[in-house]
C-alpha cells in the first residue's frame, strides 16, 4: 500500500529561490501546468518586488529612502502606505508599546516585519 495518496504522480515543480537574504523553497506537489508554472511565477517575482520595496538592507530600497527622507510617503508604492497605517494600529491598540516612531524616528525592523498584509501577490 502506498505511504501516500499522491505515491507514484509525477512530482510537481521544485523551485528554489534567494531573496531577502534567505532561500524560499516550492515544492508543488501538483504536475506542472501551464497555470502553475504562471504561480509560480508570480510568487517569485512578488517576493523580489517586496524586497526591493521593503529592504531594510538595501540602501534604494522605498523604505530605506523614507527613513532617511529622501523620499515622502506620497513618493511610495501603497504597500508602504498601508503597512504604516497598520504600524500606527498596532500602536494604539499596545497603548504605544509598539511603535513604528519610537524618538520620533521610522523605525526599520519594528515595521518591516509586517510586510504587505495582502501576504500574496497582486495579479
Amino acid at each position: 500500500m502506498p505511504d501516500s495518496p499522491r505515491a507514484g504522480r509525477t512530482p510537481g515543480p521544485r523551485h528554489v529561490e534567494r531573496a531577502m537574504g534567505t532561500v524560499f523553497s516550492f515544492d508543488l506537489r501538483d504536475p506542472p501546468t501551464p497555470d502553475i508554472r504562471h504561480a509560480l511565477d508570480r510568487a517569485v517575482t512578488w517576493l523580489h518586488r517586496v524586497d526591493e520595496v521593503f529592504s531594510t538592507y538595501r540602501p534604494g530600497s522605498q523604505i530605506s529612502r523614507l527613513a532617511r527622507g529622501e523620499v515622502t510617503l506620497a513618493d511610495c508604492d501603497r504597500d508602504v502606505t498601508e503597512v504604516l497605517r497598520l504600524c500606527e494600529s498596532a500602536q494604539r491598540l499596545t497603548g504605544g508599546w509598539f511603535s513604528p516612531t519610537p524618538g520620533g524616528r521610522l523605525d526599520r525592523p519594528a515595521w518591516s516585519k509586517a510586510g504587505p498584509s495582502s501576504g500574496r501577490p497582486r495579479s
